[in-house]
Order: structure tokens, then C-alpha cells, then sequence
């Protein structure tokens, strides 16, 4: 599933990529994943419409259109990617979007995902882009921010630092990803309760997200995702599923696998108190 590090590589492509430019067809697979969200007007408010900017927050791509509206695709795992004119599209595709100038883009879920048009009322509104908390990585989250952060969470919650961190609602851009690396950096246990987090773990845990996403963002995302010309990322994670049974770079202990609130989370029993 792609993070924060993705969706911004996604982004930035394509605000090299395609602004300016306008969708002539928007084809949508009638055979595709049951959480694959796309409304029954999606085609009706894209097509015809030149893409103005592109931004991102968290997980979420935000295209303006020349009207206004806002093409939004977010919280989903497949493949985003744009092909040339002549190119050979993907067997496998769930959305196809056709450009007028020559040029595609294709996306295929894996999972699930929400591709819609939304106005800024609407798009304010949206029970999932419309409440993303701060990036990790924005200039304006500083040490005081994240302990703003932390300190309101606590006041209605007292649930483990998985939960928290994953919550998009709290911070956003994080999922299981590169939560086991920011968790390892910060030598945390994903079960660690956040009311436990004493002064020296909540800033270790800070600078621990900074330099994961920071470095996954300058490196283009994980190695396990694409670009939006197909190409892998970057960022080779220092735990996930090819860790299992290989010794901690820090100690040796060798890494664990669990599945802890709905996911498997991967750790170092000994580091990660």
C-alpha cells in the first residue's frame, strides 16, 4: 500500500508529467475490487477537464482541475502509472484514463482504494481526505507540534503507538510499511501504550519518523512500490516480511514476525522495549 513517501513521488511526477493536460475517456472496469471506491458520476466530472496542479498530503493525491474540482486518489494499494502513447497498457487494470494529447494512465488495485472528483466542500467534507492530521514531514511540524499532537490524543485515547501512528486522523502518511522501521529507529515496541511515552521517547520517536520519511522521500518510496513511470523505489526497509529470522543490525537477535492489531508487525524483542 503506498505512504507518504509514495504518494509524494506520485505527485511530484505528476505535476511534471501532466498539467496542462487534459482527460478525454475515463474507463472503468465493471469486474474490480468490492473496496475499490469510485462514484457513478467519476467519469461525467473528469472527463473533458485539464489537470491544473497536483499536490499530496499523507496518503492521498489531490489533482486540481481547470474548474476547480479535484481529482482525488488516496489510500490504496496497486499500481498508479502513467504509459506513452504507444505503450503496451497493463493485462490487468481497474481504471484506465485517457489523455487527449496521447498518453494514459492506468490504475490497478490490489486491495482497495477511493479514485473520485470532488468539489473543496465536498473533498472538506470527506470522511477520510477530509481529516488527514499533520505530515510527519511538513516544516511546520516541529518537536512542540508533535507533542500538541500527542497531548490531545491522550486526552480522549490511551491506545498502543501502532494504533496512534497509524491513524491517519493523528499524523497522516504512515502505515505498516514504515511503521516497523520508524518503530525499530526509535527502539519502541508497537504495543508501547502512548500515555507510557516519557519526554525522551516522544522525541526520539519524532526524529525517527522525520529521517524514515525523509529519506524514503528522497529516495522515491519503497523498493516493494512503483513510480508513476513503473519504476521501483528507492528504500529498502530495515524490517519487513524478508526480515523474519535475520539477525537485529543492532544486537542479533533475531527478528520476530507478529500480528498485532490487524497487521503483522516485525521487531527486535530486545530493542524494542
Amino acid at each position: 500500500m503506498i505512504e507518504l513517501p509514495e504518494a509524494a513521488t506520485l505527485a511530484r511526477q505528476m505535476q511534471q508529467t501532466l498539467v496542462g493536460r487534459t482527460i478525454s475517456a475515463a474507463d472503468i472496469a465493471g469486474d474490480r475490487p468490492k473496496f475499490l471506491f469510485i462514484p457513478d458520476d467519476f467519469a461525467k466530472r473528469l472527463v473533458g477537464r485539464a489537470i491544473s496542479s497536483v499536490a499530496t498530503k499523507g496518503k492521498w493525491i489531490f489533482s486540481t482541475l481547470d474548474n476547480g474540482e479535484i481529482l482525488t486518489l488516496g489510500e490504496f494499494g496497486g499500481r498508479f502509472q502513467y504509459h506513452e502513447p504507444d505503450a503496451d497498457l497493463p493485462k490487468k487494470r481497474h481504471a484506465t484514463l485517457g489523455l487527449k494529447d496521447g498518453g494514459s494512465l492506468t490504475l490497478a488495485i490490489q486491495m482497495w482504494g477511493f479514485l473520485c472528483v470532488l468539489s473543496a466542500e465536498e473533498l472538506a467534507a470527506h470522511p477520510y481526505a477530509g481529516t488527514l492530521g499533520p505530515s510527519p514531514i511538513d516544516e511546520d511540524f516541529t518537536p512542540a507540534r508533535w507533542n500538541e499532537v500527542l497531548d490531545g490524543y491522550l486526552e480522549t485515547e490511551n491506545k498502543p503507538v501502532k494504533a496512534f501512528l497509524t491513524h491517519e486522523a493523528n499524523v497522516c502518511g504512515i502505515g505498516n510499511g514504515y511503521l516497523q522501521d520508524i518503530l525499530f529507529r526509535a527502539h519502541l515496541s508497537p504495543k508501547r501504550k502512548v500515555s507510557s511515552l516519557g519526554a525522551d521517547d516522544r522525541a526520539s520517536l519524532y526524529h525517527a519518523m522525520r529521517d524514515t520519511l525523509e529519506e524514503a522521500f528522497d529516495l522515491e518510496g519503497r523498493d516493494t512500490e512503483r513510480t508513476l513511470f513503473g519504476e521501483p523505489g528507492g528504500y529498502t526497509p530495515l524490517l519487513d516480511k524478508r526480515s523474519k529470522d535475520q539477525p537485529c543490525t543492532r544486537c542479533g537477535t533475531p527478528i520476530a514476525k507478529m500480528q498485532y492489531l490487524g497487521g503483522s508487525c516485525y521487531v527486535c524483542s530486545t530493542c524494542q522495549t
